[in-house]
């Protein structure tokens, strides 16, 4: 937070200046008064009209130094926060997948944390630094009317600022745990919304409703009992403020009294005491509300900012694939559980096609999201040729590799946009992917043609016509390699054939997970790699497995044979 705040040096300067301003002339107000005073009780001799204009000056001053410091403060403010978001949406894309913060997590970051990290963290910071100019300003001024009232602030006027500091741990914990109950409600919202059909398909309305309550109920006491306890220590601070005021405002009415002193520096320093009273209330209040949020901070550093992502390829080579991949001696567990992955070695060659099968859990995506170095604290190795997947420079290395996933993301925006996904391509390069992902017919089935939306609230794509937009995505970016996770999955056979053949076609590298058992759709790949467990127990093309009759042969029969309750039996 501190480096996007210091990002902006000129911002900062330009506030300091105006900060500055403004507590010179609002504590020169308490010298006005005293001039106005002094001359109505004939100690000074000014006339009204020269007193009038005094009062305008100064009425002026304000209105323009008061509001040139709200709008810079203000413009600090907006620069500071739209960098420190963007930090955390950056992290968030740039972050380990198996880490990554859920999206209900980062909605609640941004939305609530960020807000009470704004409130409390940021405009305290500059409130601080103005009331403590104030309090320097009025101090020095005070300090001219009488000394024994300024050293009555000295000795007294810490007992504002210390006290309230006694109880910032408390504070802390309650700000704390009200964030921990607003971002459990926040979830629970998220998952109401995503649920809905299944909440009312299945008539649990009512328990969903009272679990909600509790979460809502939950938040609500938790902000009540930090705003609360933010209240209590308020009060102290202000208690203590009066005191110190009262204890001055006696000694100066003493001082008028004994004739040490004019009625108009008596007000004056009643005014100043304020100036220096209350900015001790204030930076008390706005202190603890900075060591509040430390956690909040804290959580966004741990979570995110601290999390960035540590690309398995720190080279800075440019990729290429000649020949041959070589993966060798391949493991992975999650969290020091079970292998996922066990030991896999084999060697896939540029060009070729390779399907992957196997019951689900064996470990199929996950050697695919470590071939695109979304998982990166595997052990073994993968060669590319001669080179090790580390020496590459990662945005080389994602250019050329593409992951097509089982759900096809597409951003509220123009159907043009989701394939080409912002970047530029040419017409030509358009019209190839549109031609060769089987694209084209959907696009002219919409009056908007490439300028249709799609996306949430937009024209609703079938489960085909995803599939090819994701096709079309590794198109335009010329992809020798993808990476197909289940393409097919939730299709009908029909669509599901027409799509693989699409893949099947395509000049790359293709390793594809599909649980489409069909001889036509397998017997066009290279090779079929058969995973169980974690591990390659089979390979070959469908000519060879089927002859082997091993664990692919059963699996292919019985999948024909559309009775995959017979799969669990075997071995």
């Amino acid at each position: 937070m501190k480096k996007n705040i210091l990002n902006h040096k000129l911002l900062i300067l330009v506030n300091i200046v105006f900060v500055v301003a403004v507590s010179v002339v609002e504590a020169l107000q308490a010298i006005l008064f005293k001039t106005i005073v002094d001359t109505a009780t004939g100690t000074l001799s000014y006339n009204i009209a020269t007193l009038a204009v005094y009062s305008i000056l100064f009425l002026l001053s304000v209105f323009i130094f008061e509001t040139s410091s709200k709008v810079s403060s203000a413009a600090l403010n907006k620069a500071v926060m739209i960098d420190y978001k963007q930090s955390i949406i950056e992290s968030f894309i740039g972050s380990d997948s198996q880490k990554r913060v859920t999206s209900s997590e980062l909605i609640s970051l941004l939305n609530n944390d960020i807000k009470v990290i704004e409130d409390n963290y940021l405009k305290s910071i500059i409130s601080i630094f103005k009331d403590v100019l104030l309090f320097i300003v009025s101090l020095f001024l005070l300090l001219r009317i009488n000394i024994y009232l300024t050293l009555v602030i000295i000795a007294f006027g810490w007992i504002p600022v210390v006290i309230p500091q006694l109880f910032i741990k408390k504070n802390q914990a309650l700000k704390g745990k009200y964030l921990e109950d607003l971002e459990r409600f926040v979830n629970r919202i998220k998952e109401i919304a995503q649920g809905f059909e299944v909440i009312k398909g299945f008539n649990i309305e009512e328990k969903v409703c009272t679990v909600t309550l509790k979460d809502n109920s939950d938040a609500e006491i938790s902000k009540f009992k930090s705003d609360a306890f933010d209240g209590f220590q308020g009060a102290i601070s202000i208690v203590s403020g009066f005191a110190i005021f009262f204890m001055n405002l006696l000694i100066s009415g003493y001082f008028v009294m004994k004739g040490n002193i004019t009625v108009g520096s008596m007000i004056a320093a009643v005014q100043l005491m304020n100036y220096i009273v209350n900015p001790l209330i204030s930076i008390s209040m706005y202190v603890t509300k900075i060591k509040s949020v430390d956690k909040v901070i804290e959580k966004i550093q741990e979570k995110l900012i601290n999390n960035n992502i540590q690309d398995v390829m720190q080279g800075n080579k440019e990729f290429k694939l000649k020949n041959i991949i070589s993966i060798e001696g391949l493991t992975y567990s999650y969290e020091d559980q079970k292998d996922v992955i066990s030991n896999i070695s084999m060697k896939l060659e540029k060009g070729k096609k390779y399907a992957i099968v196997g019951e689900s859990g064996c470990g199929k995506t996950t050697l695919l999201k470590i071939l695109m170095n979304q998982i990166t604290d595997y052990q073994g190795e993968i060669i590319f040729d001669d080179e090790n997947i580390r020496s590459f420079d990662p945005k080389s290395y994602y250019k050329k590799v593409t992951l097509i996933q089982q759900n096809v993301f597409m951003f509220r925006d123009t159907l043009k946009n989701n394939i080409c996904l912002y970047n530029d391509c040419t017409e030509e390069q358009l019209n190839k992917a549109l031609k060769q992902s089987g694209l084209t017919k959907t696009v002219s089935m919409h009056q908007e043609g490439l300028d249709t939306i799609v996306g949430e609230g937009g024209v609703e794509l079938s489960g085909g016509e995803l599939k090819r937009v994701a096709i079309a995505r590794a198109l335009i970016r010329e992809s020798e390699i993808l990476l197909v996770d289940e393409a097919t999955s939730a299709l009908d056979k029909v669509m599901a054939s027409e799509i693989e053949s699409t893949l099947i076609n395509l000049d790359a590298t293709i390793l594809a997970i599909t649980h489409q058992l069909d001889e036509n759709i397998l017997s066009k790949y290279n090779e079929i790699l058969v995973m169980k467990d974690g591990k390659i127990i089979e390979s070959g093309n469908l000519e060879k497995l089927i002859e082997n009759k091993g664990y692919f042969y059963y699996m292919f029969s019985i999948g024909n044979n559309n009775s995959a309750m017979e799969l669990q039996n075997i071995h």
